[in-house]
């Protein structure tokens, strides 16, 4: 099967209903109608259309199920969906700095806020830094001052701190920072960093370039999903494990 003819398969909302439906449980035609409002002639149609690319197949009880294909298919349609919810995000935002196999995680970002705007952004984290109560875990490309008087507060409460900063930002770091913040958060560096990631016990954020190439903090994807905070982390860890001791 060439990659349009599956695409095509799947530029139906009722094919994709079916598909999902199936996924689930094996169903008799009488059902499936049911559950994309159609009528009979048109079910037997999208039925006949799924099977004939060995997405679906009927058994001799009358039970429609999907395929070891379908399966596969059906599995990678979340990311899919994914992508086109988050359409208004990825056009303007460059994707590269992202580890190539959490690529095929982006379902992770279903439960996202996208939020716009710096000022929002600042206040919105301000409202939920009291909720961090384990770990705190930056990758940036800049130092975020303001949250000076947070980070030390949870510092004090045992929270642990990591951070990953490129390398020419260091030296301000230990003009800026007191002395006793620098020695508790385990600074790294890389020689570069073109993405933004801010992860804790209780969020994650992710913030990519944009057009200009710069990372665009003004234009943000944050979230409180457990399986976002996962792909959070696991993004950090990338990084972390590339980067070195200060």
């Amino acid at each position: 099967m060439k990659s349009h003819e599956l695409f095509a398969e799947l530029a139906s909302d009722n094919r994709l209903a079916i598909l999902k439906a199936l996924e689930k449980e094996s169903l008799k035609f009488t059902s499936i109608t049911k559950i994309i409002g159609a009528t009979s002639p048109e079910a037997s149609r999208q039925l006949n259309r799924l099977s004939g690319k060995e997405l679906i197949a009927k058994d001799g009880e009358g039970y429609y199920s999907l395929t070891n294909l379908g399966r596969l298919v059906v599995s990678s349609l979340s990311n899919l969906e994914t992508i086109a919810n988050r359409s208004d995000f990825f056009l303007k935002h460059d994707t590269s700095p992202i580890p190539p196999h959490l690529l095929r995680e982006l379902d992770s970002f279903a439960g996202t806020e996208y939020i716009e705007g710096v000022f929002v952004l600042v206040n919105k984290m301000t409202a939920i830094f009291d909720d961090i109560h384990v770990y705190g875990w930056y990758l940036s490309d800049d130092f975020p001052r303001f949250y000076l008087p947070h980070i030390e507060k949870k510092l004090k409460e045992g929270v642990e701190f990591r951070a990953v900063y490129p390398q020419t930002l260091i030296d301000n770091l230990k003009k800026d920072l007191p002395e006793q913040m620098y020695s508790d958060i385990e600074i790294r560096t890389l020689d570069e960093v073109r993405i933004i990631v801010n992860v804790t016990d209780r969020f994650g954020l992710l913030a990519l370039p944009g057009p200009d190439g710069n990372v665009d903090r003004d234009h943000v994807l944050i979230g409180p999903d457990e399986k976002f905070i996962k792909w959070c982390r696991a993004a950090f860890l990338h990084y972390f494990e590339m980067s070195k001791r200060c």
